[in-house]
């Protein structure tokens, strides 16, 4: 069963969001005050509209509060992704995704009540310098409360030290071992005995700091 979105704002974050959503087959109504950019996507969006996102009774019109989640991304217009976010939120719409353009706009959107507040920039930064430091880390995903889940790939060096589970010496207070990724295969939940080859995924779910502990043996 198809689901509802609506874009408001078509920069290229929107626009990506939009794709992917389509590509589920999902319904997109997309919104720009730019009627070139508009007519330029309108064989990609569902529904295609050219008006203000930053005016009461337009959004009002859009009978929003029937959609799935608004996502919102103006580009650069700080002031319009605010007043978009504040307009949504009276209008009681629950589901607000925004992008932010910087630390202080971030703070803003969460301070007018937005649920999801995106910051690209910010987050590949994060991503991208713990990749460099910890070389053995494939991905992550941050789950609040200083929680993760972290993907790392065992080296050589890490399994000459570390036969099996049991050799990684894991603190199951604080650190838990999910899965092992083995080319096709996954492996939930290994027992302590499994034994572990050099380029193994390991899935691992904890605080950062024990996970950065960890990442030091690769």
């Amino acid at each position: 069963m198809s689901r509802q979105f609506a874009i408001l704002g078509l920069g290229y974050f929107g626009v990506t969001v939009a794709q992917e959503l389509r590509r589920q087959n999902d319904d997109v109504l997309g919104i720009d005050h730019d009627e070139a950019r508009v007519n330029a996507l309108s064989d990609l969006l569902t529904h295609a509209l050219v008006a203000d996102i930053t005016d009461e009774q337009t959004l009002a019109e859009l009978s929003l509060d029937e959609y799935d989640a608004v996502i919102i991304d103006v580009d650069d217009n700080i002031e319009a992704s605010m007043t978009c976010t504040l307009l949504l939120r009276e209008l009681g719409i629950r589901e607000i995704w925004v992008k932010a353009h910087s630390d202080t706009h971030y703070r803003l959107l969460r301070h007018l009540g937005a649920r999801h507040v995106v910051y690209p920039e910010y987050d590949t930064g994060i991503r991208v310098a713990e990749s460099l430091h910890y070389h053995a880390m494939v991905d992550f995903i941050d789950l609040g409360d200083h929680q993760f889940v972290v993907e790392l790939q065992t080296t050589e060096r890490m399994c000459e030290n570390c036969a099996t589970v049991a050799d990684l010496d894991l603190d199951e207070g604080s650190l838990s071992l999910i899965a092992i990724k083995r080319r096709r295969e996954i492996i939930r939940s290994p027992s302590a005995d499994t034994r572990l080859e050099e380029k193994d995924n390991l899935i691992l779910m904890g605080e950062l700091d024990d996970l950065r502990k960890l990442g030091k043996k690769l």
